[in-house]
């Protein structure tokens, strides 16, 4: 119903029913399921089935509750509109504090940089304050539609508190009802006009002005859109690995062997392929840790026959991924000490070797040699910009991320977001960037080539406890704890 100044509504408490325009008889009764009122013929045709009821019988209820609705009005109703008003004038200030943040980064890394370069600061500074306008601007609308439509539900009820004792049966419920309507829709996405645009540094190199002063990218252009799921079984998805847009290799946490799934036609195919986890090469190689008999690593060709690639005894191999420089990367660990108590004698590294097992790094331990880098490390990726991100436990329910570069410094660690952040799985995209499965608070986290969080990609409401996950190319494959999984097309642009 349209929103009407509570003086125009009913000018006087006493008002004609209207007739059913459609069997022109009195307005007598009201539908309780369309909330709407209707004549006695309606009931009878259209709203057979329907919970309805005559307008005095319906009046009285409705008089009989009208202390308690109206209480309910004031004591909750508006106190919710007003933290949300409350939040909106915060979050200008937070919008305000995150673009100054990021201006301060490139204030920074401009200072590094020649006077010419000084135009190309001012057009990158002007795209963060421009989009600090837009956003605040609709958050000031947003806030002072709340404020008026306040202002509208205040006027009803008092106008119900004065009136409705003389007013007819009728009128008090459709007063009612524009009343339930206007508080029912003061919900306002306030979250949706954070400030989005965001400043990433570039390297002071030989190339482009434009690419050593960096660049302005939306946060808005990173979005997923589901485009397909497939319930498998109803065990957490241990490993989720895409061999191309349509089909994977997964494996749940009571089977053996690893299955081929296309979720395009919903086919499961078995294959003899035991292990624990799984690597497909660009080529189309795939490589399995493999540690139930011998602790080895399992090269596997085309037609599916096994041959062992390595042993890596007496350490246990854990993640695998391919290395973007050459070979790949195996996360070992021992076998012998305590899980996250660990001595002098404990293992914990991501070594990277040939696809023949020969050792060409190691990573361990910081740079000062002793200070070590894992507790027990289990997923790894290496991004395109070869940094080696690694899914770290640190306990039985918390981790992080750890990020280092290809020559062993420890770039960052990621925590997460004010909760407590256990994460499962990781994959990196076309453009460096990083994205964290956090399933135990039902998320996905998005991450700079830095490692600084810059939005959450999914969140509940979009997948449950997302425990393994697989990006190929713009594909990118969830798999949850109870078997579900879901494929989402991946925007970056």
């Amino acid at each position: 119903m349209a929103v009407i100044p509570v003086s125009s509504i009913y000018p006087y408490a006493q008002e004609h029913i209207p007739m059913c325009i459609k069997h022109d008889l009195n307005i007598d009764i009201t539908c309780e399921d369309c909330d709407e009122f209707i004549c006695s013929q309606c009931a009878k045709t259209d709203h057979k089935d329907h919970d309805w009821k005559t307008i005095p019988t319906a009046g009285s209820r409705r008089r009989k509750e009208l202390k308690k609705t109206l209480s309910k009005v004031k004591e909750k109703d508006f106190a919710e509109i007003d933290e949300k008003i409350m939040k909106a004038s915060k979050q200008r200030e937070g919008n305000k504090k995150c673009c100054d943040s990021e201006v301060s980064k490139l204030q920074k890394h401009y200072d590094a940089i020649v006077s010419k370069l000084d135009e190309i600061k001012k057009h990158l500074d002007t795209k963060l304050v421009e989009n600090l306008e837009r956003k605040n601007a609709e958050v000031s609308k947003k806030k002072l539609d709340l404020e008026k439509k306040r202002d509208h539900i205040k006027d009803l009820v008092e106008f119900l508190e004065d009136k409705h004792g003389t007013m007819s049966d009728y009128s008090l419920i459709d007063n009612l009802r524009d009343l339930t309507n206007l508080v029912s829709n003061t919900d306002s996405d306030i979250e949706r006009e954070d400030h989005s645009v965001r400043y990433r540094r570039g390297d002071i190199s030989e190339g482009s002005l434009d690419s050593i002063m960096g660049q302005t990218f939306d946060l808005d252009d990173f979005s997923v859109t589901e485009t397909d799921s497939f319930q498998y079984g109803d065990e957490h998805l241990y490993v989720l690995e895409a061999i191309d847009e349509d089909t994977c290799l997964t494996r749940d946490g009571k089977s053996k062997c690893f299955e081929r799934l296309n979720i395009r036609n919903k086919k499961k195919e078995n294959s003899n392929i035991c292990g624990n986890k799984v690597c497909v090469t660009d080529k189309g190689d795939v490589y399995v840790t493999d540690y139930r008999c011998k602790p080895a690593i399992v090269r596997l060709s085309p037609s599916g026959s096994a041959c062992t690639g390595f042993n890596t005894a007496p350490l246990v191999p854990f993640g695998i991924c391919q290395s973007t420089e050459e070979g790949l990367l195996v996360i070992l660990v021992d076998d012998c000490t305590n899980i996250f108590h660990l001595d002098s004698k404990s293992r914990r590294l991501v070594r990277h070797v040939t696809l023949t097992g020969d050792v060409i790094r190691e990573y361990e331990y910081q740079e000062d040699g002793q200070t070590r880098l894992f507790t027990l490390p289990y997923k790894v990726r290496q991004n395109g910009n070869t940094d080696i991100c690694v899914v770290n436990s640190t306990s039985l329910s918390t981790g992080e991320l750890v990020i280092l570069s290809s020559s062993g410094f420890l770039k960052s660690v990621y925590h997460g977001q004010n909760l407590i952040f256990d994460p499962a799985d990781v994959v990196c995209d076309a453009h460096c960037n990083i994205i964290v499965s956090d399933c135990r608070n039902s998320r996905i986290h998005l991450l700079s080539p830095d490692g600084e969080f810059m939005k959450y990609l999914l969140t509940e409401n979009d997948v449950t406890k997302p425990y393994s996950m697989s990006l190929y190319k713009s594909t990118l494959w969830v798999g949850d704890i109870k078997g579900l999984i879901k494929v989402f097309q991946f925007n970056n642009t």
